[in-house]
């Protein structure tokens, strides 16, 4: 199923194209998955959804749709490309050409056009998956075990510095000052060599142009990426960038469960197979340790909520991460537990209560709700000496921290996602919010946020913004007596007709029914 994104600023022309999607979708493998009035808030939307197809207007305010283009190639490199204009301008044609784009539709379009320019998409999509095996000796097929026996080489620490740099220029890239990564992922396209083959070429399709980066697929165990550039933040965006393109192809052509690993940044070349090791050691733990798809060697040096020396040997930010109210019995239990003498017991229920109250306060900086502050430290002894005052405390702040539930491999992102969500929760009716502008308030770059907040919360930033604005609309349509388009507009709409269908898509009835039957 390929996903199809609309860009457009006339909400009339976009309801139209949503509403054609949504028909063609009973006849070939799309689906709707998201629409923007402009180039700048479409960028923010795509890294999230990742979709297949863009139908894109040209002339558009804030960001048209050319540069808007140009922005999403680099982002999504699979993605076709359909421009939608009311400009019969040479310049505009010449600029869609420029970014391969796959069809230039001219306003006002027959339906039927649009029904053959997607067939068309849909063909090529397909082909880029299941393109005809080259033969086992061909030129491609040489270049690619060339580059894998130049990235083992490297990665191994076999080849000599002055070696390294000019077998790379047979490549066409230079590797002098700059800063380097190794980010590898579990290979699944090795069974028979028709399925590398196929999985070759559309690798080659999305990355072969960008001269940041040497990749490989011919290894069994790996599908190998050497990323650099001259800055440390430019190596960990491509990367987080490569990582998404990676995990969304790779699911859709296999059953097996798929990981990621960016290996720590270096500035040397002789330093590349310490980023090789960390990698592959990280993408080893998969499955076993960990559950999220993306493991960055960057993200998990950073310092976690925690002191790691508490003496009853227990991760309470990793504890309480994995809660919700319903379930949070047991973990209470296992703290209210006596613990030998008197005064052991006290001492326990103390560094409980310290590293609680630490959580706390970190989650206090951007939680909507307060928390009545516990700075005095023998008040917190006072309390520990009393069984029934301190079981009160513990369930409080307990009941206060699993208010936002954290996956637990991602624990040590508390206090980013609480910002996140306390920043998301007080602006969700603001029209313009989008990844970008979350991404910009904890000063993370849009890729690594939306893999932090989506890896975290289990959904992705889009659905969480969606949840919170129909779960906002549903209030309003039992407690008021608000026209729908008003209803639209204070949850953050622009468009009523997308918001009922945002609406219908979510809880699987109308607004309007929704309010007649609550």
């Amino acid at each position: 199923m390929y996903k199809v994104f609309i860009v457009e600023d006339e909400h009339l022309i976009r309801d139209t194209l949503r509403k054609q999607i949504v028909q063609l979708s009973e006849n070939y493998p799309i689906a709707f998955s998201g629409e923007a009035g402009d180039g700048e808030m479409a960028l923010a939307s795509i890294l999230d959804l990742q979709p297949d197809i863009i139908l894109t207007d040209i002339k558009m305010p804030f960001m048209d749709g050319l540069t808007f283009a140009k922005e999403a190639r680099k982002l999504l490199p699979w993605t076709r490309i359909i421009f939608i204009s009311g400009f019969d301008d040479f310049s505009y044609a010449k600029g869609a050409i420029q970014v391969q784009a796959d069809e230039y539709l001219l306003k006002p379009f027959k339906s039927s056009e649009l029904e053959n320019t997607i067939a068309k998409v849909v063909e090529l999509l397909d082909r880029q998956k299941q393109a005809a095996a080259p033969k086992a000796n061909s030129d491609a097929f040489l270049l690619d075990v060339k580059k894998n026996h130049f990235l083992n080489g490297l990665f191994k620490g076999e080849l000599a510095i002055s070696a390294a740099i000019k077998e790379v220029e047979s490549f066409h890239r230079s590797i002098i000052g700059k800063k380097f990564t190794v980010l590898l992922a579990t290979n699944q396209f090795n069974s028979a060599f028709e399925d590398y083959t196929h999985f070759s070429e559309y690798l080659n399709f999305l990355f072969n142009e960008d001269d940041t980066l040497l990749f490989s697929s011919v290894s069994s165990r790996f599908i190998k990426f050497l990323i650099f550039d001259s800055k440390k933040e430019a190596v960990l965006e491509k990367s987080y960038q490569i990582a998404h393109t990676l995990i969304h192809e790779l699911e859709q052509t296999s059953q097996d469960d798929l990981a990621v690993a960016i290996g720590p940044v270096v500035d040397r070349l002789s330093e590349i197979p310490d980023s090789f090791e960390k990698a592959r050691e990280m993408l080893g733990t998969y499955g076993y340790f960990r559950t999220e798809k993306i493991i960055s060697y960057e993200d998990d040096m950073k310092e976690g909520e925690l002191s790691p020396t508490h003496p009853f040997k227990m991760d309470l930010a990793k504890e309480i991460s994995a809660l919700t109210q319903d379930n949070s019995e047991s973990l209470i239990q296992k703290l209210t537990q006596e613990q030998g003498s008197f005064e052991r017991t006290r001492m326990i229920r103390f560094f409980i209560l310290t590293e609680l109250n630490g959580l706390v306060k970190k989650k206090q900086q951007t939680a909507a709700v307060a928390f009545p502050s516990q700075d005095s430290l023998t008040d917190l002894m006072s309390v520990s000496s009393d069984s029934k005052k301190y079981d009160q405390l513990l369930r409080s702040m307990i009941r206060y921290l699993i208010e936002v539930n954290i996956h637990p491999s991602m624990s040590k992102y508390q206090s980013v996602i609480h910002h996140a969500v306390a920043f998301i929760n007080n602006n969700y009716t603001d029209p313009d919010i989008s990844l970008n502008m979350v991404a910009d308030e904890l000063s993370l770059s849009p890729a690594h946020f939306s893999t932090i907040f989506s890896q975290s919360m289990g959904k992705t930033f889009i659905e969480y913004l969606t949840d919170q604005r129909v779960g906002l609309a549903k209030n309003l349509l039992k407690e008021t007596n608000q026209k729908l388009s008003e209803i639209a507009f204070e949850i953050g709409y622009n468009d009523p007709n997308y918001f009922s269908f945002l609406f219908k898509k979510k809880q699987g009835i109308s607004p309007k029914e929704y309010r007649q039957t609550h």
